[in-house]
């Protein structure tokens, strides 16, 4: 232990010993340094980046499939067919016209002149059409003469932007003779006989193009009409509808309107009579490709007699709309004056009251178009009539009808409807309304009423300027009452017609029309015999 410390001592002496002959010698000669620089910055390590290999992604070649909720909209005929009138021949041209300016003039075998003219002027805001007809008739019965004369003028003008205005004017006469008695027994003077019926009608509306704004649609018309006979018995009646649509979101619809039916009667022999009917439908309407409904009501004011009228219909569309599920329950009135119930039987005598006949209908059904030609419509349900005017033959003669007021009837409807369309070639209609009547509370049968009809329109272009159709009419005899007060049913009807016409000029056309092609015969009234076979032929000249 001594030994190493002995040793440790002398090395520090030796490196002492060398240190301080170093710092002499430095002191004594030139000065040496050594400089030692050194530089440094700090780095950040390099980091690891992601390498992304972008790829083009695979083509698609499947196609997308979208579902479209269109409704399918086919035009619906009425389902009510226009009264086949024992003397009118209602003889048209069933082709459609470029141009509307046209005369169209013909002759018949029962010494039957006819006469029919159109024509239009203005232009596209502003436009006048004046229209003209006339055609009489003798046929092989004593009396059994029939003319029909009428003209009007229609004006239509646009008001700003988004109204239109639109007038008209007109004038018809319709002369008939009470020809239905025994003419071996009864002998009466030709004046006697004569139904001679004029009307004289204005009518004057303004209408929004499209909705406003605020989403209002509105039509009001104001309606006037002077009814008179050659019997010193004469009518006034004077319509307001003011219609209002307000459409909520897309699928909603707010319907308002305020209807005034005013009459006033002045029978030859009697006080005046008046009756007027008010009411204010209202309804909301919602539509979705799977539902559409309608749900509503309307206060009525039959002559004083409040009256809740309902309106409720509903369709369920199903299988693409092949098929539509319907159902209803709807009320409205037929208004009771002289110029209707003449409409409905000519040969009547002159009311001595007015009522108005409400009539009450709950149906369901179907509907719908299939193979997108063929169109269909099926309802059946319960109807109720309420003061229903039936005619009943008069206990002298027969030759003239007295009118009989059912207070309530009720019955089982049942109508279809089918139709065929391809393009402008082609068109078929084919209808059936069938009722079975039940009880009623004053009369002991519906006297005058047709329970069963059928009808058929087809129209059809066979060229290019050819073009024919055919009408076929049959009906279930009505019920009449004898002189004995007893109930009898007339005979049913077959009535054919048929008509062709075809271009034989750029502006010149030829037409022909047969009635009653199989020379039926058939009475619509009791003791009224109607026409059997007739043809008229003509020209018809467009300009």
């Amino acid at each position: 232990m001594s030994i190493r410390i002995k040793y440790f001592r002398k090395s520090v002496l030796i490196i002492a010993s060398l240190a301080s002959v170093i710092g002499v010698s430095a002191q004594d000669g030139k000065k040496q340094t050594i400089d030692i620089t050194s530089s440094f910055k700090p780095v950040l390590r390099n980091a690891a980046k992601l390498n992304f290999n972008s790829s083009t992604p695979p083509a698609d070649t499947s196609r997308p499939r979208l579902q479209y909720q269109i409704p399918v909209q086919p035009v619906m005929p009425g389902l009510q067919p226009i009264a086949l009138k024992p003397l009118a021949m209602e003889i048209d041209s069933n082709s459609s016209w470029v141009n509307s300016n046209y005369v169209k003039v013909g002759f018949g075998n029962l010494t039957t002149p006819y006469v029919k003219a159109g024509l239009s002027l203005g232009t596209q805001d502003t436009r006048f059409n004046v229209f003209a007809d006339h055609i009489s008739s003798r046929g092989k019965i004593d009396y059994q003469d029939y003319s029909r004369t009428g003209f009007s003028g229609h004006f239509f003008s646009h008001v700003g932007n988004n109204l239109e205005f639109h007038a008209k004017a007109g004038f018809n006469q319709d002369q008939y003779y009470q020809y239905g008695f025994d003419q071996s027994a009864h002998s009466f003077a030709k004046e006697d006989l004569r139904q001679r019926f004029t009307t004289t009608s204005g009518e004057a509306g303004l209408r929004n193009l499209s909705p406003t704004e605020f989403g209002l649609s509105f039509a009001p018309v104001l309606k006037i009409n002077g009814f008179r006979d050659n019997k010193d018995n004469n009518e006034f009646n004077a319509i307001l509808d003011a219609p209002l649509n307000k459409s909520v979101g897309d699928n909603m619809a707010i319907m308002l309107g305020l209807r005034a039916d005013i009459t006033r009667y002045q029978p030859a022999q009697l006080k005046s009579i008046t009756n007027n009917l008010f009411s204010v439908p209202v309804s909301f309407i919602y539509s979705k490709p799977n539902l559409r409904l309608q749900a509503g009501a309307a206060p009525a004011w039959d002559q004083g007699k409040f009256t809740l009228l309902p309106d409720f219909m509903a369709e369920f569309p199903v299988a693409d709309e092949k098929w539509i599920i319907q159902a209803g329950w709807i009320s409205y009135f037929d208004k009771g004056n002289y110029k209707r119930f003449a409409s409905l039987n000519p040969y009547l005598n002159a009311p001595d009251s007015l009522r108005n006949t409400r009539i009450t209908e709950v149906f369901g059904g179907f509907k719908g178009v299939l193979f997108s030609k063929l169109s269909y419509n099926l309802k059946v349900g319960g109807v109720e009539f309420r003061n229903l005017p039936l005619f009943v033959n008069d206990k002298v003669s027969g030759k003239s009808f007295d009118i009989l007021f059912e207070e309530k009837l009720r019955a089982f409807k049942f109508q279809a409807e089918l139709g065929y369309t391809l393009g402008e070639n082609v068109s078929v209609l084919a209808g059936l309304t069938l009722y079975n009547f039940g009880k009623q509370v004053y009369q002991p049968r519906p006297w005058g009423i047709i329970p069963t009809e059928f009808y058929t329109h087809v129209r059809w272009k066979i060229i290019k300027d050819l073009w024919f159709k055919t009408d076929l009419f049959m009906w279930e005899g009505a019920v009449y009452q004898k002189q004995d007060n007893s109930a009898d049913r007339l005979p049913g009807a077959f009535d054919l017609n048929a008509g062709l016409e075809f271009r034989v000029m750029k502006n010149l056309m030829l037409w022909a029309q047969f009635n009653n092609i199989t020379n039926s015969k058939y009475q619509r009234w009791s003791q009224y015999d109607v026409y059997g076979f007739n043809m008229l032929g003509g020209v018809t000249f467009t300009f």
